[in-house]
């Protein structure tokens, strides 16, 4: 019996030495199935610097804890199993470095395949979608339904043609007929065959009348059927401008007038005055529309007139009320300018104001001057008196004070001057 521990701890028993010699060769076989691996493998950085770690590490661990095995022969049979199994862990490890990494690469790259797809599938539902909305806003859908109503009439008056040429096919093979009874009629005198002849020739004039007639019928509801056509291409080829006007209308700009006030004046005049320019080329393309299915002749006159007439009033209508709309943005914007205008004024002039009454002179600092002066004249004086001089002086003071209280119009040089003068 072959014990193999680790640090002590038991790991396997081998029952005869052939099992350690298996156990040799099964990790001498993992060692070389990891190195074939890593040979066949794309190559990976850092694969060889971690397996050469792991198998040295193992190694280490090996030669300090593994015992293999007692007695004399148990330092070959651990050092044997020791170094295969350092090969098989670097080997094994190496492996699980490499095809670790190439796998994360795989799932990275699938990833962003996936995500770049997705990005692609998004751009293209966003570029389908801008081009809807661009279709709609220009009305290729307006354009294809007149284009497919205008086939429509053409083929319908293909058909009516047709049926025109076959009354005319009838009529003159109807006139035909009638030359060939004429005749036999005066030769049904002479003979019997030929008035039975005559007879087979009036059942196929009957025939060819009746013939005739249906077509008659035909034609004319044909032709009702027609103008009813016409007029309704008619119709949607003149409202289809209209249509068009009405899905591209300002809509953002009369939301930001409504919403934002005066801030938004500008841009929703420039907005409605864009909007009249489109009314005003529909109106133009309208009435072409209406004079050349006229001079086409494919409707009657009244039938031109109809829908032309109500889509140009219905454009006129519209054109009337954004006109007025723009006519009182430009007033509402004259009117936001002036008002602008009067606050810089109104703020000039206040600024102006504050600085003038805070460069005014104070009375009460005029009073504590005159004061002043009138404090030094009196210590001259006491200094140097003088006859009368006393007298003077409270007389001075006493106008100068009187001055100061009734606010009169005495300047301060005046009082200055005076005082001056008392000396």
């Amino acid at each position: 019996m072959i014990d193999v521990s680790l640090l002590g701890w038991l790991l396997v028993t081998l029952t005869s030495p052939l099992s350690l010699v298996l156990l040799v060769v099964a990790l001498g076989s993992v060692a070389y199935i990891g190195v074939t691996a890593l040979a066949a493998a794309p190559p990976r950085r850092g694969a060889r610097a971690i397996g050469t770690g792991v198998a040295a590490c193992a190694l280490a661990a090996g030669m300090i804890g593994l015992r293999v095995g007692a007695g004399a022969g148990a330092a070959v049979s651990t050092a044997a199993v020791g170094i295969a199994a350092a090969a098989a862990l670097g080997a094994t490890a190496a492996c699980a470095w490499t095809f670790g990494a190439a796998g994360a690469a795989a799932l990275g790259a699938a990833r962003a395949r996936r995500r770049a797809a997705a990005l692609r599938a998004g751009d293209e539902r966003r570029r389908l979608l801008a081009a809807s909305q661009r279709a709609y806003i220009e009305g290729d859908d307006l354009a294809a339904e007149t284009a497919a109503a205008d086939a429509a009439v053409e083929r319908l008056r293909a058909a009516v043609g047709g049926l025109e040429d076959a009354r005319a096919a009838l009529e003159a093979r109807r006139g035909a007929a009638r030359g060939d009874d004429g005749d036999g009629g005066e030769r049904g005198a002479e003979d019997g065959p030929r008035a039975e002849q005559a007879e087979g020739a009036s059942a196929l004039a009957e025939d060819l009348a009746r013939a005739c007639d249906e077509a008659a019928t035909r034609v004319s509801m044909g032709r009702r059927v027609l103008a009813a056509a016409e007029a309704a291409a008619l119709r949607i080829a003149c409202n289809a401008p209209l249509r068009r006007l009405l899905r591209r209308r300002p809509r953002e700009a009369m939301q930001a007038l409504a919403t934002l006030g005066a801030g938004a004046i500008a841009q929703a005049a420039a907005s409605i005055e864009a909007f009249l320019g489109e009314v005003r080329a529909a109106r133009a393309e309208v009435a072409a529309i209406a004079g050349r299915r006229a001079a086409g002749g494919g409707a009657g006159s009244g039938a031109a007139e109809g829908p032309a007439s109500v889509a140009l009033g219905e454009l006129a209508a519209m054109e009337s009320a954004y006109g007025a709309l723009l006519e009182r943005l430009r007033l509402s914007e004259l009117h936001a300018s002036t008002r602008a205008s009067v606050e810089q004024v109104e703020s000039a002039a206040g600024a102006l104001s504050a600085a003038a009454r805070a460069a005014a002179i104070d009375p009460a600092a005029l009073g504590a001057l005159v004061t002043e002066i009138a404090r030094a004249e009196s210590a001259v004086a006491a200094a140097a008196p003088e006859a009368g001089g006393s007298r003077a002086l409270a007389e001075a003071l006493a106008e100068g004070s009187l001055a100061l209280d009734r606010s009169d119009a005495t300047s301060l040089s005046e009082l200055i001057a005076a005082l001056r003068e008392l000396r």
